[in-house]
């Protein structure tokens, strides 16, 4: 196996490829040994482990590009943004679903998983057709192989988090078993520098294409709910809420399909992996709804997994309500249609069990107490 990557010459790589040196606010140099300490100490595949490191450097190259960019577009930092209206909850609890349905309403600007992929250069009104990132989107879309698993769609929307957290190295990376060390730092974080750089691309993107309307959605968001009020002062908060008996098996099973992508055969415990996760989660759930408490709980609707499914048109009336928003016509057209491409069961069935990730109903229960109390599911 290779030299782990280190820091230095991640940054020298990154400089090298852009062919600047200015990263902007510092906040992100933390992250960048951290992140690359926890790779290296990751039970990875070569191959896994040259690609993540590729990434990190692409994500370092990337941050200068925005940055060489606003060096040209200064008037892009004083630039108006409405909202953002997040949508927040457990995985597995219908985010997809529901930011999905809300992006079929061109009111609302989303980021796409190309541009979150490569968010410059800015994406241009009516030029979209032909970027190279959207059609080379397109062609990865249709040998996408997962649909029972997880919805992809190259023209709607994907978890901001995911892309823009790792542009200032805060990523979660879900995908990936992260060592306990790196997981204790990120939950501990108060993410100022990752939002600020976070707002900092999403006012790039609106820049050549509104609207400035932002429609974001992204679970681990849910462990920072106080950093995204103390960057957007107006946000507002769709929760979703799923009974974790359910959610926690299927994350389970999701994040495990994921890591054994990446780690060498018979380095995982999926038993070890299902307590990991169910504490992570557990404690994202806490800090979430102490949050609701500070930052107010008028800021806030919430809906339920099988309403978003069963009864969308209902669902969304109160969804738009709280928002101060007119469903549309058009919009309500749009909503049944994307409810009967995808309905319940329409991509075949993704099984797992709370035992064969070393858990049980009453474990999961005890952990969430709390939570099923507040929303009447205990």
């Amino acid at each position: 196996m290779g030299k782990a990557l280190d820091a230095g010459t991640a940054i020298a790589r990154a400089v090298e490829q852009a062919g600047c040196s200015d990263f902007g606010a510092d906040g992100w140099q933390d992250g960048l040994e951290r992140s690359l300490a926890a790779f290296a100490a990751m039970p990875l595949t070569e191959q896994a482990r040259k690609a993540i490191e590729n990434k990190i450097v692409s994500d370092l190259c990337m941050r200068l590009h925005i940055e060489q960019w606003y060096g040209l577009n200064p008037q892009s930092a004083g630039a108006g943004m409405e909202g953002p209206v997040f949508v927040v909850g457990l995985p597995r609890t219908g985010t997809t679903a529901t930011v999905a349905m809300l992006a079929l309403d061109p009111a609302f600007r989303f980021l796409r998983p190309w541009e979150g992929a490569a968010p410059f250069p800015p994406p241009v009104a009516g030029e979209e057709e032909r970027d190279p990132r959207l059609i080379a989107a397109r062609e990865a879309a249709r040998a996408y192989d997962k649909p029972h698993v997880h919805l992809y769609d190259p023209d709607g929307p994907e978890e901001d988090l995911a892309f823009l957290a790792g542009l200032d190295m805060h990523a979660y990376h879900g995908a990936y078993p992260m060592p306990d060390d790196y997981v204790a730092w990120w939950m501990a974080e108060d993410f100022a520098s990752t939002y600020a750089f976070h707002a900092r691309v999403l006012k790039m993107l609106q820049s050549r294409r509104p609207p400035n309307r932002w429609l974001l959605k992204s679970p681990p968001q849910l462990f920072k709910l106080d950093a995204i009020v103390r960057q957007y002062p107006n946000a507002r908060f769709i929760m979703t809420h799923r009974d974790p008996c359910k959610v926690i098996p299927s994350v389970a099973s999701l994040h495990f399909m994921l890591h054994s992508e990446r780690c060498l055969p018979g380095s995982l415990d999926k038993a070890a992996s299902g307590r990991k996760l169910l504490s992570f989660w557990q404690e994202g759930m806490r800090r979430g709804l102490a949050a609701r408490r500070e930052i107010g709980e008028d800021r806030f609707i919430d809906v339920w997994n099988e309403d978003v499914a069963r009864r969308p048109m209902e669902t969304f009336e109160r969804i738009y309500a709280h928002l101060g928003m007119d469903l549309t016509a058009e919009m309500r057209d749009r909503l049944a249609a994307y409810n009967a491409r995808n309905a319940p069961g329409a991509f075949g069935q993704h099984r797992y069990t709370l035992e064969e990730y070393g858990l049980s109903e009453c474990a999961v229960r005890d952990a969430f107490a709390d939570y099923l109390e507040r929303f009447a599911m205990a």
